[in-house]
């Protein structure tokens, strides 16, 4: 049986690769880094290792990054893997794509790099050691081609994987939910718990209403627990299993910006967004990107169809006045997110993704 090793390294990439391994198992023996065991693959390395959020942050993690880098590639040199599945997490798969490479594997790269924010520098990078890049978003596939490199747009999971598993009425019987219910979610990363959180729920504080935060398994409940205590002890605390029937069942949010946001816009919830980082690092970003919008919803919709907050703006008093500001219109937001944001995305694309990396690799 050929052998398949997969990276990943945030949670969002992490739950794809879950759903994706099923389709997978059969056909291949799987190995991977992952953040938690997945039935029918074996975890080599433990993606917590990997994770930062920032240039800055990214310093404290290299000792880990690179013994993580070392033991992969004897990982690969020693059992001959005919394949890796590399999926986001550019600063880190773009090296293990080039060790893959040297050592004659096939390279397949699912979820590409932001390139199309980031500007182009890396791109040659991509070309000489990526076989087939699969995209999620229908406008990276002229990107690529502009490049010469085989992409594939094979859809985005999200449109499958964000769906509730309850009715409302059941959801808010079984949390005691006093309606109105609004979504917080602070992030999934360390970083932006430190900088997103506290300022989230002092926005939202004395509000009527029930304010809920999925909490993120990558997250300790009990730092969250002890912020919220301090704070603002009405917000209730959900796990993370959770997550889809809050989107779906709430009025309106205030999101870290990431694949939160876009799952909330998949919804059709309304939202308020935010992003802060290290000081140093927002100023090299800001210098880089290259685009007007850093929430996926505005990036895929050409315009400002939900607020952004960054950096200095993530202030309790302007993260109140533009959540109200959302509330007012929550029927235009929701309206427009449908017709301007999933309206061009489909579904399938774990499945068609599969269907791909068979098509390579068998």
């Amino acid at each position: 049986m050929k052998k398949i090793f997969i990276v990943t390294g945030e949670l969002s990439a992490f739950n794809y690769v879950k759903a994706l391994i099923p389709y997978l198992r059969d056909d291949f023996r799987i190995y991977g880094a992952f953040l938690d065991d997945i039935p029918g693959a074996e975890r080599v390395v433990d993606s917590k290792e990997l994770i930062a959020f920032g240039l800055f942050e990214s310093l404290l993690k290299l000792p880990s990054l690179i013994r993580a880098k070392r033991r992969i590639a004897e990982f690969l040199r020693r059992e001959r893997v005919d394949g890796v599945v590399l999926v986001d997490f550019p600063g880190f798969n773009l090296k293990i794509a080039e060790i893959a490479k040297t050592l004659g594997i096939k390279v397949l790269y699912f979820i590409s790099p932001k390139f199309w924010a980031w500007g182009e520098g890396r791109v040659e990078k991509v070309k000489k050691n990526v076989d087939r890049m699969f995209v999620i978003f229908p406008f990276e596939v002229e990107f690529y081609k502009k490049w010469g490199i085989s992409v594939t747009y094979v859809g985005n999971p999200l449109v499958d994987i964000v769906k509730p598993s309850k009715e409302k009425k059941t959801f808010y019987k079984e949390f005691s939910i006093t309606p109105p219910l609004y979504a917080l979610l602070p992030g999934s990363r360390q970083t932006e718990i430190k900088y997103l959180l506290e300022p989230m729920l002092k926005a939202v504080k004395g509000l009527k209403g029930t304010f809920a935060i999925p909490v993120a398994s990558s997250i300790s409940r009990k730092q969250i627990e002890k912020t919220v205590k301090n704070i603002n002890p009405n917000v209730l605390l959900l796990p993370e299993s959770e997550r889809y029937n809050l989107l779906f069942h709430s009025e309106a949010g205030i999101i870290a910006s990431g694949t939160a946001s876009l799952e909330a816009a998949i919804t059709g919830l309304p939202h308020v967004v935010l992003y802060k980082l290290n000081p140093l690092t927002y100023i090299i970003a800001k210098k880089v990107v290259k685009i007007p919008f850093v929430s996926l919803p505005n990036i895929i919709a050409g315009e400002k169809i939900v607020p952004e907050l960054l950096q200095d703006d993530v202030r309790e008093d302007k993260i109140l006045r533009a959540f109200m500001g959302v509330i007012d219109r929550k029927e235009a937001i929701s309206k427009a997110l449908k017709e301007r944001v999933t309206s061009q995305l489909h579904g399938n694309a774990l499945k068609t993704l599969a269907d791909e990396i068979k098509r390579e690799l068998l």
